[in-house]
């Protein structure tokens, strides 16, 4: 369907909606580390800088979780035991030699699920696919036609076999979460199992009643 100008949420609200759900905003390079966007999405086609700032830093992103991935690590690195990020921006899709460029928004989260409490049990809990999903679902709500969006159970490289489901908008991709793969939770070094997401923003397109 074509969407009315005013039918498209100000990006500012979507990232704030993500705020007020204890995410943090995250910016990072639309160029990413070429072994880590392969370990990811080994598959994927992609564009490389000709000349690039940085041999970690030499390829176009295909997807925002790479560079989300990177921020998560080094957060872990600093002792960091909840975090929960997100990013919004272009990722490029290459296919037989065309380019394309696709809004997107994107998240991670992993570690405790609340904020240390004392005297909280729960507190102590890691966060896990249902989290992310709520986060998520806090956007797919603002387009005012959350009925359309559903969550079939599909698989991806880089993410847990049982534990990741496809994003549709009225059966149109629209992307994904799900639970990191072991195997690259184990490569990768993180303490706590990540849950990422990813959805174009073109399908967050807020429904004017008639």
């Amino acid at each position: 369907f074509l969407a009315l100008p005013e039918a498209v949420p100000a990006e500012r609200s979507l990232l704030e909606a993500l705020v007020a759900r204890g995410l943090h905003e995250n910016v990072t390079f639309a160029f990413v580390d070429p072994a880590l966007q392969s370990v990811l999405f080994p598959q994927a086609q992609t564009l490389a800088l000709a000349n690039a700032i940085a041999t970690d830093l030499s390829v176009m992103r295909v997807s925002l979780w790479p560079g989300l991935v990177r921020v998560a690590l080094e957060n872990q690195r600093r002792q960091q035991d909840r975090i929960r990020l997100f990013s919004q921006g272009a990722r490029f899709a290459v296919q037989d030699g065309k380019v394309s460029e696709v809004d997107s928004l994107a998240g991670i989260v992993a570690g405790k699920r609340l904020p240390e409490q004392w005297g909280s049990g729960e507190s102590r809990e890691s966060a896990d696919f249902f989290d992310a999903k709520a986060d998520l679902q806090t956007l797919l709500t603002a387009t005012g036609a959350a009925g359309e969006f559903s969550f079939e159970a599909a698989t991806l490289s880089c993410l847990h076999p049982g534990r990741a489901a496809r994003v549709r908008r009225s059966g149109v991709q629209a992307g994904w979460i799900g639970e990191l793969h072991p195997r690259l939770v184990r490569e990768l070094g993180f303490t706590h199992t990540p849950v990422l997401f990813e959805i174009d923003v073109v399908a967050l397109r807020v429904t004017v009643p008639q």
